[in-house]
């Protein structure tokens, strides 16, 4: 069997310390989606120790956690302090730290012997034990600190006045259990690394976030303006009245539900609301294309002027709309509009026959309207 001293000897294999460069790593953090960064420490001797530093974003709470785990139990300092102040005669000086941390008082804790050694020279007492964690733009909330970790997690507040958000890895050490005595454990502290690794945050915030009763409303106006759409367009499905009553009634009820679902001009960052935007407005836009056609008895019929040159306008409004917007779908709704106008309206003509001065105008006002269309939109 070894001896006593060669197991603790195995047993606290230790990690070669040197001071090292400053690391920086851009990280964008979203909503509930962690960063990890896995960091390889050398041994002393032979081997090496994983530590993995985690990152994540609660955009809920506002909050960016940090989170440290290794296949070795972890002690760390939350505050800067020096060498001398921490440690006497190998012991650790708990009761020296500005905190209090969570522990069975009755365990022992003493750094392993070559500990001093390992700090970097020339001033090894004097040598600054760096915080865990370091942070800019971010406030530290409270949190229990232990003397034995089997990980390690910090909580920051994103503040309000900052844009720039980083953390800063510092000193780790580990710490193992040598033995057990009665209630009372004992632990060696071996000494880690600098990880000194920056991470500049940047935070991808859900544009949808806080939002749902807005895009439930625009669900919900969405959904009366499709079944208002669709009632008036079942009473005039066949697109046509027998009576100039009827078409006045038309479009008295055309003018008053345009009236009661009014454009909504409003724009989101919120792909979710702005789609029930755009859809609530093509609705809309269905409503102000509907069209009737007059047909009095045979002895009777006469071109409705007003509605010629009505169409005629509908159909150089699509058009400048075709020309302005940039949506395919957007752009196959109004030209298939113009199409049915067009349908419609020289039906309408071959229906009733141009006979006035008057008729013979509104009907060149539409096929000047409809060449437009022709030359802009197929």
């Amino acid at each position: 069997m070894l001896h006593l001293k060669s197991q603790i000897g195995l047993l606290l294999l230790a990690v070669m310390t040197s001071v090292q460069a400053q690391t920086t790593k851009p990280v964008t953090l979203s909503d509930k989606a962690p960063y990890e960064d896995e960091l390889t420490i050398p041994l002393r001797k032979s081997g090496e120790v994983k530590v993995t530093a985690s990152l994540l974003f609660d955009e809920k709470a506002n909050t960016v956690s940090v989170t440290m785990r290794s296949e070795r139990k972890l002690f760390v300092f939350w505050e800067n302090i020096k060498y001398r102040k921490a440690f006497k005669n190998k012991r650790l000086r708990a009761e020296q730290l500005s905190y209090n941390m969570t522990g069975n008082t009755a365990d022992q804790f003493r750094r392993v012997a070559w500990f001093y050694k390992a700090l970097p020279k020339p001033h090894r007492k004097r040598y600054m034990f760096h915080a865990w964690s370091e942070s800019q733009g971010l406030r530290p909330m409270g949190a229990p600190r232990q003397i034995v970790n089997d990980s390690l997690t910090r909580v920051f507040a994103l503040s309000d006045t900052s844009e720039t958000y980083s953390v800063r890895l510092r000193d780790i050490l580990f710490i193992d259990e040598v033995k057990q005595k009665g209630s009372a454990r004992y632990y060696a502290i071996t000494y880690g690394t600098d990880i000194n690794t920056e991470y500049q945050i940047a935070i991808k915030r859900n544009p949808c976030f806080g939002l749902d009763a807005q895009i439930t409303a625009a669900q919900n106006a969405r959904d009366a303006v499709v079944r208002s759409f669709e009632a008036f367009k079942s009473i005039y499905h066949d697109g046509v009245v027998n009576t100039e009553k009827g078409e006045k009634l038309f479009h008295e009820l055309q003018e008053a539900l345009q009236i009661q679902f009014p454009v909504n001009q409003d724009s989101s960052a919120c792909p979710a609301l702005q789609e029930m935007q755009a859809q609530y407005n093509q609705y809309i836009d269905s409503i102000k294309a509907l069209s009737v056609t007059l047909q009095l008895p045979v002895e009777e019929r006469t071109l409705n002027v007003k509605i010629i040159l009505a169409n005629a306008r509908t159909i150089d409004n699509n058009v400048t709309r075709w020309l302005t917007t940039k949506d395919k779908f957007e752009r196959a709704d109004l030209a298939e509009q113009c199409r049915d106008i067009i349908a419609d309206t020289k039906s309408m003509v071959e229906l009733n026959g141009v006979h006035t001065q008057e008729e013979k105008d509104a009907v060149a006002v539409f096929r000047k309207a409809e060449q437009y269309f022709d030359r802009t939109c197929r």
